[in-house]
């Protein structure tokens, strides 16, 4: 079977709708323990991987940044709470959703909630503040103020040209 078209390149980022970002996770056999339900700490990677995507729908490419003459910002995760409701078996359908809720120069603070797709239950809750940073001249890892282009896309919180 040949395919006539090419999915479009963000497919895999979700996608955002009223300023808050979606992303689609089916729970694979890795991702369990022994009784098939998701391991605790696997919910943090799931909101990382949301993130990420959201980010890189906003134009914002951490990949890119960290390159020599990239610019330098990325951002790392300086505060993570997470709220533990319901579990999530082997095969189960996530969405994780993110939004913004206060934003700095320096910090984004975001809301992520992990749910089953199919029932709308919330599984966890996510509470994660960010920090711009950059590395210095001695190879540290330092806060550093947000490029004004960067912060502006945080600030709309949609993909470019949808305003």
């Amino acid at each position: 079977m040949m395919m006539t078209s090419s999915p479009p390149s963000n497919i895999l980022d979700g996608w955002i709708a009223d300023r808050v970002h979606h992303y689609l996770i089916r729970v694979q056999y890795e991702d369990t323990d022994l009784g098939g339900i998701v391991y605790h700490a696997n919910y943090l990677k799931f909101a990382e991987r949301a993130r990420s995507s959201y980010l890189r729908l906003l134009g914002i490419f951490q990949e890119e940044a960290i390159l020599p003459g990239g610019g330098g910002a990325g951002f790392v995760v300086r505060r993570a709470e997470i709220d533990f409701q319901e579990p999530a078996g082997l095969g189960a359908v996530v969405c994780v959703t993110s939004q913004v809720t206060a934003l700095s120069r320096v910090r984004v603070k975001m809301v992520q909630k992990v749910k089953n797709n199919e029932t709308g239950h919330i599984l966890a809750g996510v509470f994660v503040e960010i920090v711009c940073a950059g590395v210095d001249g001695q190879g540290m890892v330092r806060p550093r103020r947000m490029p004004p282009e960067m912060m502006a896309r945080l600030q709309v919180g949609e993909m470019p040209g949808w305003v």
